[in-house]
């Protein structure tokens, strides 16, 4: 009996049903960025761990300047990394202070150069100032207290997470350990990119493509490799990268032409299918299923447009998740025009993104020359999806849009 065709939804909840979790592993902090964080990440300290001051000029108690006293007598100086001094003389006295030093004690107010009349270290408050208690400080504890979060798990780790936990004394970080994936692309007809071609061949592209987006988004053990349409060979290879990596992305032969060995070849390996064929144009032929050991195995149309679109919009999210990243925002568009799309399955469509100077986000679609025209995707952004069951959509109307990694 066949498997019956699903729609895009289905694929995606019964991928995230079955693709088993990820483990994690302790990583330095200077390997976490574009990682997955798998720890909640607490303050050691308060944040920031003392009164701060945030601008250059100097420290006073403000009940001296409400009393009405304007000229004070500077006493010392505090500097950032330094443990700061304490007024002798609340009442007349003044700190001169840099911005990020500690607040001197008997301190609670700072006033900025820009305010102030310096002669050597007599000190007059301008009369045009605009003096408040606890003003250019950065209060003790005031960003975070000791033991709260500042990282969440499912973080995606990027530049400013990775200052965060390095402030909060994090030399190593829990992160999701991203597995080993290999990418197989099957045809006759495929060349590597340096070698002449014959009319009759094609330069394999496909695998560049996956590999460029995996590495984009933070994978590190990514290899090709390259298979003729032969059962045997194909089944062979297959075997071997099962023992050797913990995700197959397969591209090409999947499909139902005499020579797409693809599904065979994993079911005589003992992978079971999960589904093959979803409701959508392009990418409808793309193939699911799980090994033994529990290991994910994407099938998709040889198709290059095919391929990346399937593999943005299944493969990679799904990945993450089960790696613990949080959901990723689904992103909305506006057509820049109308488009028309007469076939019952969901539509994925490449586009070139607009700004508007008001703030729109609208989505033109690229013309393109019949599905196989990956040529064209070098314009694109990303590409939108188009609900079934919809025939045309109207310039303005939101539509869901996924951007290439």
């Amino acid at each position: 009996m066949k498997n019956p065709m699903i729609t895009p939804q289905e694929a995606e909840q019964q991928i995230a049903e079955h693709l088993p979790a990820f483990p994690d592993i302790e990583v330095p902090l200077e390997e976490a960025h574009n990682q997955i964080l798998r720890e909640t990440v607490t303050a050691d300290r308060d944040l920031p761990p003392y009164d701060r001051i945030t601008m250059d000029g100097v420290a006073i108690h403000f009940d001296a300047w409400q009393s009405g006293r304007r000229a004070f007598v500077m006493e010392e100086t505090a500097a950032a990394g330094r443990e700061a001094p304490s007024l002798a003389d609340p009442e007349g006295g003044c700190v001169q202070v840099m911005t990020g030093a500690m607040l001197p004690g008997g301190a609670n107010t700072v006033i900025p150069y820009e305010d102030l009349d310096m002669d050597g270290k007599n000190v007059t408050i301008r009369s045009d100032a605009q003096i408040a208690p606890l003003q250019n400080l950065h209060s003790k504890g005031s960003d975070r207290q000791q033991g709260q979060p500042v990282l969440g798990k499912g973080t995606l780790l990027r530049g400013p997470h990775i200052s965060v936990a390095a402030a909060v004394g994090r030399p190593t970080l829990r992160v999701a350990a991203r597995p080993s994936v290999a990418i197989v692309s099957t045809g006759d007809e495929l060349k590597n990119v340096e070698d002449p071609v014959e009319p009759y061949q094609i330069r394999s592209a496909n695998d560049r493509g996956i590999r460029a987006a995996l590495l984009n988004g933070g994978y590190r053990k990514v290899d090709a490799f390259r298979v003729e349409d032969d059962l045997s060979k194909t089944e062979i290879l297959l075997n071997r990268l099962l023992r050797e990596y913990g995700v197959l992305i397969l591209t090409g032969g999947v499909s139902m032409g005499k020579r797409d060995f693809v599904p065979k070849a994993l079911t005589q390996l003992g992978v079971t299918n999960i589904f093959h064929k979803i409701r959508q144009k392009p990418g409808k032929p793309m193939w699911f299923g799980l090994s033994r050991d529990n290991q994910p195995v994407f099938a998709l149309p040889g198709n290059t447009v095919s391929t990346l679109i399937c593999l943005h919009r299944y493969v990679l999210p799904r990945l993450d998740r089960a790696m613990g990243a949080e959901p990723a925002a689904v992103i909305y568009v506006r057509l820049k025009e109308a488009v028309r799309f007469q076939p019952p399955l969901t539509g994925f469509i490449p586009v070139r993104l607009h700004w508007e100077t008001d703030g729109t986000c609208h989505a033109l679609p690229l013309e393109t020359n019949t599905s196989g025209d990956f040529a064209s995707l070098s314009a694109s952004d990303g590409f939108i999806e188009l609900p079934e069951g919809q025939d045309v959509f109207q310039a303005g109307q939101a539509v869901k849009y996924v951007a290439w990694k």
